[in-house]
């Protein structure tokens, strides 16, 4: 029998493998590529800082894949969702010049929620009310948000005095405050933890989190159990999309301060592989989205350093998911 554990180490080295072959064959130094990730995420504090900013929309958006995917909900529309909980919360921080922080910031939380539960709101109930399969209309809804972004930041929202696709700034009562004035980075880094911890607590420690798994494992004998299936999911789903509509607020007003047109490289899209990763556990998304942001933020480096295209960072984590859960499938396989 096969320890189970071994999944991870067996499968980064695999990969690691798979993609310094790959670069030796186009002529680059695998050597010299690879060193050049720990030191280009961690060489100074502002690549620290840079990649713990990375962490978070990284974590947060895992997350959000994850509890719905615990119900066999699968939330293609994050990016979507989070781009809503963006609009929403800028559309209520953009008047709240007035108000101190320890009101607006709040107020633009609860928004944000808001916006992300709304935006998914119609894919869950076609899901919940008529048994519509969810893939198609979350993935549809994730190209409206972005068109209606991009067409409020070039055209009604857009800044006068700016040649970028952006609004105005925010008050600066609605910014999320900084660890340290130099860098970029916000306290509420700590909040994404925090919620990571605490869907782990509901998930295994609650009741809810009972029928939540119940419900992912088998719909239909938990309904026969006596378990309000259709419930089990509405909140599940609205989880999904809140924790989204927060991502995309964190990202405007801890990061950017005002709205502007892709501000999200695919994080929607990167926390499905992030949750794969993380074996759809919430204390595993947390190294698995640590390591993401590693790779992405010294995948710069790697660029600068052994001049190997930072595209090819894209290319190592998907490899990397696919021999984990390959490795993963052949270590059940011989434990079965």
């Amino acid at each position: 029998m096969v320890n189970k554990y071994l999944t991870y180490p067996i499968g980064v080295f695999v990969a690691l493998v798979v993609f310094s072959i790959t670069l030796l064959l186009l002529g680059y130094d695998p050597i010299e590529a690879l060193m050049s990730i720990p030191t280009g995420a961690f060489g100074s504090p502002t690549s620290t800082s840079e990649t713990i900013i990375r962490f978070i929309p990284l974590l947060m958006t895992a997350m959000a894949f994850l509890i719905a995917f615990k119900v066999r909900f699968l939330n293609l529309g994050i990016e979507g969702q989070l781009y809503s909980g963006a609009l929403i919360a800028y559309l209520i921080g953009a008047g709240m010049g007035s108000l101190p922080g320890l009101i607006s910031i709040p107020l633009i939380f609860i928004a944000g929620f808001i916006g992300g539960v709304l935006w998914l709101g119609i894919p869950l109930i076609m899901k919940t009310k008529r048994g519509i399969n969810e893939i198609f209309p979350t993935v549809v809804m994730n190209f409206i948000a972005m068109f209606v972004i991009a067409w409020l930041t070039t055209g009604p929202l857009k800044d006068p005095d700016s040649f970028n696709p952006r609004t105005p700034f925010l008050p600066e009562s609605t910014w999320l405050p900084l660890i340290h004035p130099d860098y970029r980075l916000h306290v509420f880094v700590f909040l994404a933890i925090i919620i990571a911890i605490v869907l782990y607590i509901v998930l295994f420690k609650t009741t809810i989190g009972y029928k939540i798994r119940a419900v992912g494992q088998n719909p239909r004998a938990t309904a026969h159990g006596g378990i309000k299936v259709t419930r089990v999911v509405l909140i599940a789903g609205m989880l999904s999309g809140g924790i989204a509509g927060i991502t995309g607020m964190m990202e405007i007003f801890g990061i950017h301060h005002f709205l502007i047109q892709g501000f999200s490289p695919g994080f929607g899209y990167q926390g499905i592989a992030v949750a794969a990763l993380g074996g759809f556990h919430p204390i595993g998304v947390i190294i698995a989205a640590f390591f993401f942001a590693v790779l992405q933020i010294g995948g710069e480096s790697m660029q600068r350093g052994a001049g190997v295209p930072v595209d090819f960072i894209f290319i190592m984590q998907a490899v990397l998911v696919l021999t984990i859960l390959i490795v993963k499938n052949y270590i059940n396989m011989r434990n079965s």
